[in-house]
């Protein structure tokens, strides 16, 4: 599964990120082990393989 995610300079400063590769890693972090399903796993206990595409965008 590949997952793209596209960003504007504004949405990062937003988040509080300062650079693509924070946002990349607090984004793989929620991905991994934030998203918790209603039984109490986490995403990676349920989500098929990933690949992140982090692109900025204008």
């Amino acid at each position: 599964m590949i997952i793209r995610i596209e960003v504007s300079d504004a949405e990062l400063e937003e988040m509080e990120c300062t650079s693509l590769e924070q946002f990349d890693e607090k984004i793989r972090d929620q991905l991994d082990s934030g998203v918790v399903t209603s039984d109490g796993g986490a995403g990676s206990d349920w989500m098929a393989e990933y690949e992140l595409e982090v692109i900025k965008v204008d």
